[in-house]
């Protein structure tokens, strides 16, 4: 019998990260954690990514967590490092990505005498993560590393471990069995055949049905293609299954809510069965009043908590629409579907006039949409949160062989600037495309000097309308005056240039794609900055009258105001 060797706490729990399948730890060094940085050098295998802030390393980590659904691993040191690090893992624990966060902490003889840089960090990480352990004694350490590492995957949340300093170096005797453990991948499931049964008789009985669809159908999309045609049913999808189906295929309506279409909107109020599909989609306001509603969904407490449900599955969308599709006969009547396609038509050639247009200023649609068109097949779009998401939303075209992920529940801003370096590094040989505003990428913009250190050569699309357009919407939406959301912006261009990138500034229509083809050809780290139109107005699908009356009223204010 081989004899158990003997480590390094660090040099267990880095060998243990490895063979999770961890390749990259994104963070910054630090004195709490320089044990930890160092067994990262000796051993190899993993590279370090040192950003310019720990909030950029949990978002390269968050990316890289939410497009693979893999472990993935972030560090800070004691003190200010570990609390930096709390806005990315917001980010991934509401968008169930599994991350592992490991912060220094001072030497246990130290800890609870107000030394410096102590803070409580499992009161601090006590929220935001579904394991939370300080590892105060080494011989623990094997059964609590691989206990954070699980929990992270089987609960697709966040698992953190503070790292004492004095234990980091103590010695350690144990196996490493860190492989895929037994529950992350579970095998095949049955729902019940009364359930099957009774979704299916629901569908029959009903005239007017939706599918909506989330991110937990994207594995099943052979099988709800089948369902819609056989049910005769449109799709709309969720905005982080926007990869779903493309906007323009013959079945889908596009998205739901305020950056949704008015087909969406107007499909689900006059719906009687609405079909739900491996989604917790936030918004009670969007939901039917009186349509039944079936719902599928591998999580147990996503059910019913959005709408009162009539039919409830727990299981895999792929695995419950196998046998829910064989049984399921075709459907005649296709009146309802033929109304939302009309709908439909409607209102894309609507939306086609300014994804077209040459005014000046450049239409955020239009930029949206040549981005689309002239990214790569395979392109990752990484979008940020304000105005941009509502123009990507709606105007940018993705197809299945591409990949999209934003913050989605948090919709914290500057996620997508560093949330890039964790996508290309993870897949160096595919376009990565980060669709951003002008407020976003001021917030993390030092992460471009991360790109280019590492020769990553990421694309930053910068929807450029000098201020933090969705807050002026806000304020305005709710009669408020626009108040303190104007940005003076540097030139970012030049930004890039400086930092040893490439830059565009781009401010005319005619310029836009010639700007887009080089920096999408170039094998460097580029940012484009576009001016666009920043009196473009991002309407919801139905103006409801409050909405009109409040914006009339903080314009008149404005107007008022200015003549003070």
């Amino acid at each position: 019998m081989a004899a158990i060797k003997k480590r390094k706490v660090v040099d267990h729990i880095v060998e243990t990260i490895y063979q999770y399948g961890v390749r990259h730890v994104f963070g910054i060094p630090g004195d709490a954690i320089n044990d930890l940085m160092d067994a990262i050098r000796r051993h190899g295998e993993i590279e370090f990514i040192q950003v310019r802030h720990e909030e950029s390393g949990a978002f390269a980590a968050s990316a890289q967590a939410k497009l693979t659904g893999k472990l993935a691993v972030c560090v800070g040191t004691a003190g200010g490092g570990a609390i930096h690090l709390l806005n990315g893992l917001y980010d991934a624990k509401l968008d169930h990505a599994p991350i592992l966060a490991i912060t220094g902490q001072l030497p246990r003889s130290e800890i609870g005498n107000h030394s410096h840089q102590e803070i409580n960090s499992s009161a601090l990480f006590s929220d935001v993560a579904v394991f939370n352990q300080t590892l105060f004694a080494s011989d623990r350490v094997p059964e609590i590393i691989q206990q954070a590492c699980n929990s992270a995957l089987i609960e697709k949340g966040v698992a953190h471990i503070a790292l004492p300093a004095d234990v980091a170096t103590e010695q350690v005797e144990a196996d490493i069995t860190g492989h895929p453990i037994a529950g992350a991948e579970t095998g095949p499931t049955k729902p019940l055949a009364s359930a099957l049964n009774s979704a299916i008789s629901l569908i029959e009985q009903a005239e007017k049905i939706v599918v909506l669809a989330g991110v937990g159908a994207i594995p099943a999309r052979q099988q709800l293609l089948t369902l819609l045609k056989k049910s005769n049913s449109p799709l709309i999808r969720t905005l982080k299954a926007k990869v779903l189906l493309p906007d323009e295929h013959e079945y889908s309506l596009g998205g739901l809510g305020l950056l949704g279409t008015r087909p969406s909107v107007d499909a689900m109020n006059n719906c009687d069965l609405l079909v739900m599909l491996g989604t917790d989609f936030p918004y009670k306001e969007y939901y039917p009043g009186k349509a039944k509603v079936i719902q599928v969904d591998k999580e147990i407490r996503h059910i019913g908590r959005r709408c009162p449900v009539d039919v409830s599955i727990v299981g895999d969308v792929s695995e419950v629409l196998d046998q829910l599709i064989v049984d399921l006969p075709q459907k005649e009547n296709d009146n309802f579907l033929t109304e939302c396609r009309r709908q439909k038509r409607s209102w894309s050639e609507e939306q086609s006039e300014a994804e077209n247009s040459q005014d000046m200023p450049i239409k955020p649609q239009c930029l949206a949409r040549t981005v689309g068109e002239l990214a790569n097949k395979d392109a990752i779009f990484l979008c940020d949160t304000g105005t941009v998401t509502a123009w990507v939303a709606r105007h940018l075209p993705v197809t299945a062989q591409q990949l999209f992920t934003l913050s989605g529940n948090l919709a914290t801003m500057a996620f997508s600037m560093a949330g890039a370096i964790g996508a290309q590094l993870k897949f160096p040989d595919r376009q990565v495309v980060v669709l951003i505003g002008d407020g976003g990428f001021s917030m993390l913009m030092q992460e471009f000097i991360t790109a280019v250190n590492l020769t990553l050569p990421i694309k930053v699309i910068i929807f450029n309308n000098a201020k933090l357009g969705l807050i002026q919407l806000e304020q305005e939406s709710s009669g408020y005056p626009n108040y303190k959301t104007a940005l003076k912006n540097p030139d970012f261009s030049e930004f890039a240039r400086l930092c040893g990138g490439e830059g565009w500034s781009v401010d005319r229509p005619e310029l836009l794609v010639k700007a887009l083809g080089e920096a999408f050809a170039s094998k460097n780290a580029c940012v484009i900055d576009v001016h666009i139109d920043p009196n473009e107005l991002v309407m919801p699908p139905k103006l409801e009258l409050a909405q009109a009356v409040n914006y009339s009223i903080a314009k008149a204010k404005e107007f008022l105001n200015s003549n003070d």
